[in-house]
């Protein structure tokens, strides 16, 4: 389904599935919010948005258990590559997790479907976070070692101005 987009910002994104987030968490996990006030607003669909960033969120909630931090964190980037397009303004959406890490054995392969570390988990969550933020003209990176992972979806800013017009 190809985007519906309208103008947003990005924070109100993050702050439902802040909110989502804190009704599913065990008492031991601690939530933070970090955001970038400097965001602008962008044109985006907020229904896929909120499943991309609820699915990578929710996968680094379940990875750490009973006890960790999970932070939601927004930063603006200029100069971004994305495939062969540079980008003046990207939004970096960012999931960070204490828990133990993307497993080696999955890095190359964790945005494919079906493919999961978890048992019961489907293997479909970040490969429909991976297809939204596609469709948005982003990607979504992670960087991961036991202790700290931060999943980083980067979202194109520029277009709010020019489909405003």
């Amino acid at each position: 389904m190809s985007p519906s987009k309208t103008r947003l910002n990005v924070h109100e994104i993050c702050e439902h599935v802040h909110h989502l987030l804190r009704a599913e968490a065990p008492p031991g996990i601690v939530i933070e919010r970090d955001y970038d006030p400097s965001l602008p607003e962008g044109m985006l669909d907020r229904h896929q948005l909120i499943q991309a960033l609820l699915n990578v969120a929710r996968n680094a909630l379940q990875a750490q258990g009973d006890l960790g931090t999970l932070v939601l964190r927004t930063r603006a980037r200029s100069n971004v590559s994305i495939g062969s397009a540079q980008h003046r303004l990207v939004a970096a959406v960012q999931v960070e997790d204490s828990g133990p890490g993307v497993p080696a054995h999955l890095r190359s392969s964790i945005f494919y479907p079906l493919v999961t570390a978890r048992a019961g988990g489907t293997g479909l969550g970040l490969a429909v976070a991976q297809d939204i933020a596609t469709r948005h003209g982003g990607i979504i990176e992670f960087d991961s070692r036991p202790g700290h992972t931060v999943f980083s979806l980067l979202l194109p800013m520029e277009n709010a101005h020019d489909e405003a017009a």
